[in-house]
């Protein structure tokens, strides 16, 4: 049987979102480095006793922070760390570093929670002597430092610098001589390693015994938070698909079912099992902000790292998912209260706003455009985007248990008229937040952002193209045989069409996601 071509559009643009999505690296929003001094890729002729970095917006450094290290990957700790406005940063040293090329390793957190991360090099030129800042050991005995390049996290997993070469260092040594790493205070006292003679490398014992001093690490990436960054994808993805459910879902419950008990308790019944899942996934994301900031596991147990993670906006936007979730999942049915036939109760009302409301404190929202703005375009957005997402599946499943009759031309028609209203809302919330994003229009096609973007648009216009083919063209054809059986070709065609749209829009929930946490640079 060949497929039909709304399935297969469908299909193809939702094996093109997987193929996108799982080429995503986790990255954050616009956050980055705006100059050093040194510059990248400077040469001073003085040894450097402070090195400052001036970001385009204020961070926190993250995990392993500001760190320097020389090309033959010993770390110099700065002797302090400072900031008056948190965008620019001091590494003071003393002694100063002495002569040779360093690298600057990066790690801070943005204002939206998200990790940021980035390299650059710069080279001391001074003749080195035997000061207690001399060179560390022949390259031989230790790695070769990394290759710059600036590399961004969206609240998740490392992604290595594309340029993969590694530099290594040279030693030119007269006599075996001490090398001392500075270190900050309160800190152990430095350690001293021995070097090699002219080029001949040390022996095992002695690259062992190098390997293992307290304050020198080989210059690599940390894997102690492999894996975090895709989980803290999956938690989104859940949040936003339990948002989609439970908004939706009362909205279908208003305007849609609103004269029919049986369908609002059917409805009532998916609201808790949505309400625990958007609990699990804040949670979890909260848990998992901690690991990303820490770049280390054991931060899940860790009370401080939980609440530096919980401390940004981010924080705003897990309490109110858990507010919310709890409301909707603590929420008296209607028909139990005897209320109204078209009332809901309040508690719901109120879990579901703050459920939208959270979502204005996470991603691009908190950073880019006037706060208000973005703010207002984005709840809605999200509450458009929930009632038509939300409420399609719904209409599946009722047309799934529904073949005939008035009772599917009735929920039809009233629901096409909410879906036209609510993709009118979500075209203008998404296109004032595209604009408050993009610094120009190319971003569309040269970011990670851009690109998820044209993903996201191809399969709602896919979506809104079969909903117009049902409004238009299968809806009257179905009101014109209401005496049809079930298995009547109309119907069929009507409730295909439905289940394939809601599969689009569920391919857009995934892929919006994916957009919270995009880099637009």
């Amino acid at each position: 049987m060949r497929p039909r071509p709304a399935i297969a559009l469908v299909l193809a643009l939702a094996l093109s979102v997987v193929f996108s999505v799982s080429l995503q690296t986790p990255v954050a929003a616009h956050t980055g480095l705006e100059s050093s001094h040194p510059a990248e890729g400077e040469t001073v002729s003085e040894p450097a006793s402070a090195i400052s970095l001036t970001f385009n917006r204020p961070v926190e450094p993250a995990g392993s922070g500001l760190t320097v290290f020389d090309a033959h990957g010993v770390e110099y700790r700065p002797d302090s760390l400072s900031s008056a406005d948190s965008q620019t940063w001091l590494l003071e040293f003393e002694p100063p570093l002495a002569g040779g090329e360093y690298e600057v390793r990066w790690r801070v957190a943005a204002e939206d929670g998200h990790i940021v991360e980035g390299t650059f090099r710069f080279t001391v030129d001074v003749a080195r002597s035997g000061s207690s800042a001399e060179q560390p050991p022949d390259s031989a005995s230790a790695p070769a430092a990394e290759s710059a390049g600036q590399t961004v996290t969206a609240g998740n997993a490392v992604e290595e610098p594309s340029d993969a070469t590694s530099r290594a260092g040279t030693a030119s040594a007269e006599s075996t001589s001490p090398t001392t790493a500075p270190h900050a205070e309160g800190q152990t006292s430095p350690t001293t390693t021995v070097a090699t003679s002219g080029s001949e490398a040390p022996d095992a014992t002695a690259s062992t015994a190098f390997d293992t001093v307290s304050n020198s690490r080989p210059l690599q990436r940390s894997s102690g938070a492999t894996g975090a960054g895709r989980l803290a994808e999956a938690a989104r993805v859940l949040g936003l698909l339990a948002t989609l459910a439970i908004v939706g879902g009362l909205a279908f419950m208003s305007f849609v079912v609103r004269d029919e008990l049986s369908e609002r308790a059917r409805v009532q019944r998916v609201l808790p099992i949505s309400g625990t899942v958007l609990i699990a996934a804040a949670m979890a994301a909260g848990l998992i902000q901690a690991v990303l900031l820490e770049d280390d596991w054991a931060a899940v147990v860790s009370l401080d790292a939980i609440a530096d993670a919980l401390s940004a906006p981010f924080g705003i936007a897990v309490g109110s998912r858990v507010l919310g979730g709890l409301a909707v999942l603590t929420a008296p049915r209607p028909e139990a209260e005897g209320a109204g036939r078209a009332r809901l109760p309040a508690v719901s009302l109120v879990g579901a706003a703050l459920v939208i409301a959270s979502y204005s404190f996470d991603g691009h929202t908190v950073t880019e455009g006037p706060r208000w703005l973005h703010a207002a375009a984005n709840a809605t957005h999200v509450y458009a985007a929930a009632v038509w997402g939300g409420g399609l599946a719904l209409l599946a499943d009722l047309l799934r248990r529904r073949r005939c009759g008035a009772d599917v031309v009735r929920p039809l028609m009233r629901f096409s008229q909410l879906a036209s209203v609510s993709l009118v809302m979500t075209a203008v919330g998404g296109t004032i937040m595209a604009v408050l994003v993009m610094d120009e229009f190319a971003d569309l096609w040269s970011t990670a952002w851009g690109r998820l973007l044209l993903a996201k648009i191809a399969l709602v216009a896919a979506a809104v193209l079969l909903g117009a083919r049902n409004r238009w063209v299968h809806l009257p054809v179905a009101t014109q045989v209401v005496g049809q059986t079930p298995s009547g070709a109309a119907y069929e065609r009507l409730r295909r069409t439905v289940v394939i749209e809601a599969i689009a829009l569920g391919c857009v929930g995934v892929v919006t996601a994916f957009l919270i946490g995009a880099s637009a640079l």
